[in-house]
């Protein structure tokens, strides 16, 4: 079974995993472990889907025995800023996706911080303001924090231009440059760069033949996820 195809599955059977993990740990060793230091809306596309697993162990368990994090995943399999969220077969086309998703979602899910990876599906071609690619990003991004809850804090990755594919670099570019500059406008957004920590680490990206692809290996999405919980971590106070 191809990693893409063992998603769905692959992410159940990692969540029951990590619950016993937490379980057996708990009875040896503590009588702490129901502290909760926040609830983490991860925002994304396939990466965060493919790292699903990776995230609930790294935020329940691998790393916070004590005081795990409630990840709530919120991800979308080809997404960008502006998303169609309507069915082409009905004749309706618009892209609004995820003023529609987020605006029912925070209904019923209040975080205490919010994860974003949202960038590389909008790097493919220039597009127009309102629909996917990356013209006027800063305007993308301002519409995307806006639908946002005022005050909780947004973590948002840029993106690793150097093993990205050729082909999208200046989209690759214009969109971590436009994530740069939100942070001024946005004193509740932070940019973690993870393109620091991935741009010399080819290995970390699948490849498709001699091309590198745009999601991560699994040891990607390992550093992906571990970089991101120790952003938080350095952010949100641990419960006493």
């Amino acid at each position: 079974m191809t990693r893409s195809a063992a998603v769905a599955a692959g992410v159940f059977v990692l969540v029951l995993g990590s619950g016993a993990a937490v379980a057996t740990y708990a009875a040896a060793n503590s009588a702490s472990n129901a502290q909760v230091r926040g609830v983490v809306l991860f925002v994304g596309d396939s990466n965060v889907t493919l790292s699903a697993g990776q995230i609930v162990a790294a935020t329940t368990w691998q790393m916070h025995f004590n005081n795990g994090y409630i990840p709530v995943l919120a991800s979308r399999v080809g997404a960008s800023i502006r998303s169609e969220d309507c069915l082409v077969a009905k004749g309706c086309h618009t892209d609004n996706y995820w003023q529609i998703r987020l605006r029912a979602l925070f209904k019923r899910v209040h975080p205490n911080a919010i994860v974003n990876n949202l960038g590389i599906n909008d790097t493919a071609f220039l597009g127009t303001p309102t629909t996917r690619g990356y013209a006027a990003y800063s305007a993308k991004i301002d519409w995307f924090m806006g639908l946002l809850p005022k005050g909780v804090p947004v973590f948002w990755t840029n993106l690793p231009c150097s093993i990205e594919p050729r082909s999208r670099l200046v989209g690759c570019r214009h969109v971590n440059a436009a994530l740069t500059q939100a942070t001024k406008r946005w004193p509740n957004l932070v940019v973690i760069n993870w393109a620091a920590a991935a741009d010399a680490h080819h290995e970390w990206m699948t490849s498709h033949g001699t091309s590198p692809g745009v999601h991560y290996t699994i040891t990607g999405d390992s550093k992906w996820t571990n970089l991101v919980v120790k952003t938080l971590d350095a952010h949100l106070r641990a419960p006493s």
